[in-house]
């Protein structure tokens, strides 16, 4: 049993020290922010991460790591100005993670398995962005993420 225990510690020592970040992307960061957001119906909320960037090439962007989730990217332009944006929904309605928790563990049959652990160890305001160059998997911190001002939307009103 110690030798399991020994094996799964060194595997996810591994697993961290595996993972590389680029210190000379084909990107370059100008800006980024986070703002978290609420609204619209009860338990609707979570942050929107905007990094504006510029690129002297084509990058193929994948995720975006941030606060222990991962998002795909999504590519906007505005004004001339290229931004990676990230979605991440903290929604507690309509959440498909409903556990049953029993003392006959047989009712908590079709429980979901806990996920895989987070890869990246960050602080509150940094991400991971993950990008395709040459075929391979790339990894680049943005550090100082600045926290924007909340959103709150108004509740949606009935339709008569």
């Amino acid at each position: 049993m110690k030798l399991i225990g020994l094996f799964a510690i060194i595997a996810t020592l591994f697993q961290c020290a595996s993972i590389k970040f680029e210190d000379n992307p084909p990107f370059k960061i100008n800006n980024a922010t986070y703002k978290n957001y609420v609204g619209g119906m009860p338990g609707v909320s979570g942050t929107n991460v905007i990094i504006n960037y510029e690129a002297t090439a084509m990058v193929s962007f994948d995720s975006l790591f941030f606060k222990g989730r991962k998002a795909k990217i999504e590519l906007e332009t505005i004004k001339k100005k290229n931004y990676i944006k990230g979605h991440f929904n903290t929604s507690t309605v309509n959440s498909k993670e409903d556990l049953i928790l029993h003392k006959d563990s047989k009712k908590e049959y079709g429980n979901k398995a806990p996920e895989k652990k987070f890869p990246f160890e960050l602080k509150e305001n940094e991400a991971v962005i993950s990008y395709l160059e040459n075929g391979e998997t790339k990894f680049f911190k943005v550090e100082n993420i600045k926290k924007g001002e909340a959103v709150f939307y108004p509740s949606a009103k009935p339709r008569k």
